[in-house]
């Protein structure tokens, strides 16, 4: 049996009330934003869009710096192209990905737990198929000087 979430629940407290109950670690900030920081998942954020009835998962990352702008718009193409759920795009060196889930009428507690799971699948799915000797992108948090200098391990 489905939970729906009337339109007027769907908030950040009630939505991380949902995670909690998936046991999907998260923080709810107090600008209302949720950060998704489940073990071994890409970390993302939930924002509302409540004008426009949105629940809004996004997430990014870096480049690393000798990727050419052409190859991260060759990147982020193939992303939209062959992942569904997941809108790519470049904005200087980084690499930001989202997805936007309507929740007109109500969301089921079900397909909101459902779009967290596959946001984060098809992310990871996407590094590990368009990325997998990491020469591409920076892992989340990372940053250039950790790389270079070895202080990431």
């Amino acid at each position: 049996m489905c939970t729906v979430i009337e339109e007027k629940d769907v908030t950040p407290v009630n939505l991380s009330l949902e995670l909690e109950k998936a046991v999907i670690s998260h923080r709810l900030d107090e600008n209302g934003s949720i950060y998704v920081n489940e073990p071994g998942w890409f970390p993302f954020w939930i924002n509302l869009q409540r004008g426009n009835g949105l629940v809004m998962l996004a997430t990014h990352t870096n480049f690393k710096r000798e990727v050419s702008k052409v190859q991260r718009l060759e990147f982020c193409n193939e992303i939209n192209s062959k992942f569904f759920m997941l809108t790519a795009n470049v904005s200087g060196q980084t690499l930001r990905v989202d997805y936007s889930l309507l929740y007109r009428d109500g969301l089921t507690r079900e397909t909101f737990i459902r779009t967290c799971r596959t946001f984060n699948q098809n992310i990871s799915r996407a590094m590990n198929e368009l990325d997998p000797d990491d020469s591409i992108v920076l892992a989340p948090g990372e940053d250039e000087e950790m790389n270079i200098s070895g202080d990431s391990e």
